[in-house]
This record gives C-alpha cells, sequence and structure tokens, in this order.
C-alpha cells in the first residue's frame, strides 16, 4: 500500500495538471474569434474587392463598346488613359493602333480619333494644329479641319485671314480636291483680305523675314551693307544687301560654267521708288489693277534687297523668262545658292501675286533648301515654321511632348 507521503504527493501533482489545463484551456477561449466579427471582416474584404474590380469591369466594358479589344485595352489601362478616353468617347482605329503602339502622345487624344491610319499624324501637324489655336482657331475647329482636309489644305490658313466658319472653308476644298495638290491650290472663295489688319515685319534685320500683303516694312528701312552688282552679274545700278549679293553672284558663276547665263534685271528698290511706281500704277489703271500688278510701297519684297528680278541673256525681259533654259534651271537649283522662286505657279491665292518666273528671293541655303522640300510657298513655310507666337503659351514643345490676275505680264517694274 501506498504511503500517506506517497498519495499526497500523487494528489499535488493530479492538482497541478488540472490546475495547468484549465489555463490552457481559459487561454484556447480568449483566443477565439467571435462570429460576428469575422463576418465583418470578410464583409470589409469583399467591399475593397468591390471597389477595385467593379469600376474596372465597368470601364472595360465602356472601352470594349467604343470598339478596344481586350488587347488595347490593357495598353490603355498601363498608360492611364481609359478616364479621358471613356469621359470623351474618344475611338479611331488609328487611335488604338497608336496606343497599342504605345506611341501615342496623350494630349493629341482628341486629333488621333479623328485621323485614319492612312493619314497618320507626323510632327508637322501638331506643329500646324499649335498654329491653328495661336491664330484663333478652337481645339474643336482644329479638329474639324484636321478630320476633312489634308496638310497642304490646312496650311493656307495660317495666311488667310481668321475663319469664323471653317466649315465653309472646308467645303470649297473637297469641292477643288479633284485639281488641287501639294503643287496646285485654288479655291472658289476669297479667304484673304490684302492689307487688311496689317503687321511691321517681324524682325527687320532677318534675312528671313516675310514681306508680303500683311507685313510691311517701315518707309526709313534701308538695308545694311548694300552692295552694286557687277555689270557681270546684272544691269546697271542694281544693288543687293551684301550677303544676298555673294550669293547671287555664285549662282550666276555656276550658271556660266554650264552655259546657263542670266542676270538681274532688278534688285533693291527703295521706299520712295516703290512709291512712285505704285502711284503711276494707279493713275494709269486704277487701284484695284495696281494693286494686282504691283506692291504697295513698304509691301515690297524689293525694299529688303534680298530679291532679283532675273532675265535670261538670251531673251527679252523678265516676261519671257519662263521659256527660256536659264529659268529651267534656276528654278531646279535655286535652293543650293540660298534662293526660292517666290511667287510660283498655280499659287497665286496663297502669295496674293500671279507666278512671276523670274522672282527670286534670298533666305540663305538652309531655309531655302527646307522651302522646296516643303512644297509650302514662303508665305505658309514662314508661319508654320519661323513665325513668333502671338501667344508663347500655345507654342509647339510648350505644351506638348516636344521642340485678281493681271491682264498684261508685269515688266521690270514687278512686285
Amino acid at each position: 500500500m501506498p504511503t500517506k507521503k506517497v498519495i499526497k504527493k500523487v494528489n499535488k501533482k493530479t492538482k497541478r495538471h488540472i490546475q495547468q489545463t484549465n489555463v490552457h484551456r481559459r487561454k484556447r477561449k480568449r483566443r477565439r474569434i467571435k462570429k460576428s466579427v469575422l463576418i465583418g471582416f470578410i464583409a470589409i474584404i469583399v467591399a475593397i474587392c468591390a471597389i477595385i474590380f467593379v469600376p474596372k469591369t465597368i470601364q472595360n466594358s465602356k472601352l470594349k463598346d467604343l470598339g478596344y479589344d481586350s488587347q488595347t485595352i490593357k495598353a490603355i489601362r498601363k498608360q492611364n488613359l481609359q478616364k479621358e478616353i471613356i469621359d470623351n468617347q474618344y475611338y479611331s482605329d488609328y487611335l488604338a493602333q497608336e496606343i497599342l503602339n504605345d506611341t501615342v502622345k496623350e494630349e493629341y487624344l482628341d486629333l488621333y480619333s479623328v485621323r485614319t491610319s492612312d493619314a497618320p499624324l507626323e510632327e508637322k501637324d501638331f506643329l500646324l494644329y499649335h498654329r491653328l489655336l495661336d491664330k484663333g482657331y478652337s481645339r474643336q475647329q482644329a479638329n474639324n479641319l484636321f478630320k476633312q482636309l489634308r496638310f497642304y489644305e490646312i496650311t493656307p490658313l495660317l495666311v488667310f485671314d481668321y475663319q469664323v466658319l471653317e466649315s465653309t472653308y472646308i467645303k470649297d476644298c473637297l469641292d477643288h480636291r479633284d485639281i488641287n495638290s501639294e503643287t496646285h491650290f485654288e479655291l472658289t472663295n476669297d479667304y484673304y483680305t490684302e492689307y487688311e489688319n496689317t503687321l511691321p515685319v517681324d524682325d527687320q534685320s532677318s534675312n528671313a523675314m516675310l514681306v508680303n500683303k500683311t507685313y510691311y516694312l517701315s518707309s526709313d528701312y534701308v538695308p545694311a551693307n548694300i552692295t552694286e552688282l557687277s555689270v557681270v552679274y546684272a544691269a546697271q545700278d542694281v544693288s543687293l544687301a551684301s550677303e544676298a549679293a555673294e550669293a547671287f553672284m555664285a549662282w550666276v558663276d555656276a550658271g556660266m560654267d554650264l552655259g546657263v547665263r542670266f542676270y538681274a534685271a532688278s534688285a533693291y528698290r527703295p521706299y520712295s521708288h516703290q512709291e512712285e511706281l505704285y502711284n503711276d500704277y494707279i493713275a494709269s489703271m486704277g487701284q484695284e489693277q495696281a494693286d494686282a500688278l504691283s506692291a504697295r510701297p513698304g509691301f515690297s519684297e524689293h525694299q529688303t534687297g534680298l530679291t532679283v528680278d532675273l532675265a535670261s541673256v538670251n531673251s527679252d525681259g523678265i516676261s519671257e523668262y519662263k521659256d527660256t533654259n536659264e529659268y529651267t534651271w534656276t528654278s531646279t537649283n535655286c535652293q543650293d545658292y540660298g534662293w526660292i522662286l517666290r511667287y510660283p505657279e498655280g499659287k497665286t491665292q496663297i502669295t496674293g501675286y500671279d507666278f512671276e518666273s523670274w522672282h527670286y528671293r534670298y533666305v540663305g541655303v538652309e531655309i531655302a533648301q527646307a522651302v522646296v522640300a516643303s512644297n509650302l510657298t514662303y508665305d505658309e513655310y514662314y508661319c508654320l515654321y519661323l513665325k513668333p507666337w502671338n501667344d508663347q503659351s500655345l507654342a509647339y514643345g510648350t505644351n506638348a511632348n516636344q521642340s485678281t490676275t493681271p491682264t498684261t505680264a508685269p515688266t521690270t517694274q514687278d512686285a
């Protein structure tokens, strides 16, 4: 039989075991999560998932309804464009492709949405878009123009007056699409009011200055370093600004080496001389015809000292120049010597002057080559690429991802 001492020891161990068991039971009881708390936690998780995934599902459905496929929708989300696209209902096959290629410029989603893949946007289009805004056109008007017209049909608007109803201009362009091209442009209506809302030349010190029936030189303007040309290169008493004179002589020399012989029949003409010529035209034929044949004083390129009227050594005067080999060569190679044919054939509606085969303007080699390559008139080219901005905040690269037909041919006293 166990002794009292042993029994007492066993009872003590048993009591300790019971106490420890009760402690564990109490601890387990404290860790038990209430059912209501668990349900609440699950509800929160479900709510978070709904907040995250339900709007996404709804957005994806809206994007799909617009015409985007699942792969493009993923690209839209990656570029974070979904809200703007849905809010504005932007879609075109071209826009979808640009998004998929990750080449879309976000600030022009509206412009992409009005274009098609067969007329992709280039950097010059974005620049033209900003120039239209700077001229006063709204984004809606600009989008309408880009939706229906081609680049060469829109650029004249930079020269023309602001058109309140761009739809009239668009219809006129569409009606003439069978005859118009990059090298020929004519419309039924007039969109340019000559000598109205005139402005001083932007920079009288620049060889690139634009002088036309809007931009004028002051009456006291005289080119710096006027140089009289030798009779080897020009008629008597003909002068040019020094840089233009050097370029002109190099041009003539190059032609002579090839048997092409031409000279400057007229060049620099001061304000007072132009005033006399213009007044003589008015006296003999009236102002309307005078404006068709000659520039008003201050509005003549000849006052710049950067302009020549060419004649062939083998023909009579400038009016015959278009029928000579010299015209063929000079019109083809002028840009390599810094000169451009200022009033090309088929662009009278833009330049304000009939085709003048003899009238060339010095702008420097780089700009001359760019003008010829662009197929734009100098008026368009200047307004697109060189003109200072009216509102610098609208300049491309600031808010964008970037950088009267005459009845007879004029004489040497032309524009």
